[in-house]
């Protein structure tokens, strides 16, 4: 916000520019701004900014969080994000108290961008199949490679490692996109059971964790997978993708397309 005698120098002119000397003690013509709202409008204009400027400082925080990320392949420090950023560490901790905080809140922006395009395409009416919900899950957690290794990451996290705002802004909004998105997910297959599609996206995510853990394909840091090498076992996304279509047709009762 602008310092007080810059509003006040604002107001007076703008009170000087519409009122007429002779009429200073005198009821004003209505279309004359009063100097109270012309203030009043200073600072709805300043907050805005401010707003702006905010949203601006936590979305490069996040961005600088994530190219670090990608290149480490661990949570990095307050000190590295913030000059990654190109901000003060002490203007980090303003927007988040932890370094864990910086990386919940990045993964919840993943989720949200996967759960609004789903949502957005569910609510649509034509039919929704598996080759879409593949294919999203392909390029929102597949493809990009910080998805889920920043997901098996934050599930680690100890009881008090993220602040109760943070903690509680993911927990509030993933109950949400899922129960939209399972609500959905009923509406297209009709076999599914009031509550079973928040229970199929849930069973979904959890076998998508579950064999990443077991596959381990983190070899871009240079390390092995860690996982037997076993001629039948394919690839992360291989595998990924075999047992979700299984487990779909299964719960749906569709007969569930070659992958």
């Amino acid at each position: 916000m602008p310092p007080i005698k810059t509003i006040i120098r604002d107001v007076m002119d703008a009170r000087n520019a519409h009122c007429d000397p002779n009429e200073q003690h005198t009821e004003r013509k209505a279309d004359v701004k009063c100097p109270i709202k012309a203030m009043l409008q200073v600072g709805k204009r300043a907050r805005a900014v401010d707003s702006v400027d905010k949203e601006a400082r936590r979305t490069a925080i996040l961005d600088a969080a994530e190219r670090l990320f990608s290149e480490r392949h661990e949570l990095t420090n307050v000190a590295d994000v913030a000059a990654e950023a190109g901000l003060a560490k002490g203007t980090v901790y303003l927007y988040f108290a932890t370094k864990e905080d910086i990386y919940l809140a990045l993964h919840m922006r993943h989720c949200e961008s996967f759960f609004t395009t789903l949502i957005a395409r569910l609510e649509q009416s034509k039919p929704f199949n598996f080759h879409e919900m593949a294919a999203l899950a392909r390029e929102h957690m597949m493809t990009d490679r910080t998805y889920m290794p920043l997901c098996a990451t934050c599930m680690g996290f100890g009881a008090n490692a993220v602040s109760a705002d943070i903690a509680s802004g993911f927990q509030l909004n993933l109950t949400q996109w899922l129960a939209v998105s399972g609500a959905g997910l009923e509406r297209h297959f009709p076999k599914l059971q009031a509550g079973e599609g928040v229970r199929l996206l849930n069973h979904s995510y959890a076998m998508m964790i579950g064999l990443f853990h077991l596959l381990g394909e983190r070899g871009e840091r240079g390390n092995p997978p860690q996982r037997p090498d076993l001629p039948s076992m394919g690839s992360y996304e291989e595998e990924t993708m075999t047992a979700l279509y299984r487990y779909w047709a299964q719960v749906t009762g569709e007969i569930a397309p070659p992958i």
